[in-house]
């Protein structure tokens, strides 16, 4: 959401990876009803570049070190 009523794409930087946190690459996302609330209803109130999109699925490409039942795949998935 680049705003209300505007959505796009914006590059942003990987986020930091925490001791329990997995950092997962997006392969498809879906938008739902509530991010079609939030773009054109301000259902949030007024948003500026705002990732949206929690059902998705992807490739994980690091996790935390508390993490122990999920890793990255061991091979290089083409095109990641």
């Amino acid at each position: 959401m680049l705003g209300p009523n505007k959505t796009g794409f914006i590059e942003k930087e990987d986020p930091k990876v925490g001791s329990r946190d997995a950092l997962v690459r997006p392969l498809a996302v879906a938008p739902c009803t509530s991010d079609i609330h939030t773009v054109f209803e301000d259902a949030l109130g007024p948003r500026e570049n705002m990732i949206l999109g929690h059902e998705a699925c992807g490739v994980i490409v690091e996790v935390g070190e508390d993490v122990k039942d999920c890793q990255p795949p061991l091979t290089k998935v083409s095109g990641l």
